[in-house]
């Protein structure tokens, strides 16, 4: 198991538990398998988070120690013991 960090950059994170800012998952973890067990110990994530299929929403923004997942391998990035995993709203404007 590792222990990765978890920011969340919602307004609602108010109505989670603190025990959300650290995640123990497996090893072999990817984002999508944290966002997954995030989903699975907070059930108020899942309408937040994913879509009517469980799919990761997608307008959400998620880093890994602040690098955008996209400019790496997407959700399959690879997380190890001690990341910092953060997960944006959508950005509107205009």
């Amino acid at each position: 198991m590792i222990c990765i960090a978890v920011e969340i950059g919602f307004s609602f994170k108010r109505e989670l538990s603190t025990d959300y800012r650290l995640l123990e998952i497996p090893e072999t973890s990817d984002v999508l398998a944290a966002l997954a067990a995030l989903v699975r110990k907070h059930a108020v994530l899942r309408d937040r988070l994913l879509d009517e299929d469980g799919s990761v929403r997608r307008n959400i923004a998620t880093l890994v120690n602040g690098e955008n997942v996209t400019l790496r391998r997407g959700l399959e990035t690879p997380l190890a013991d001690g990341d910092r995993l953060t997960i944006l709203p959508p950005v509107g404007g205009g």
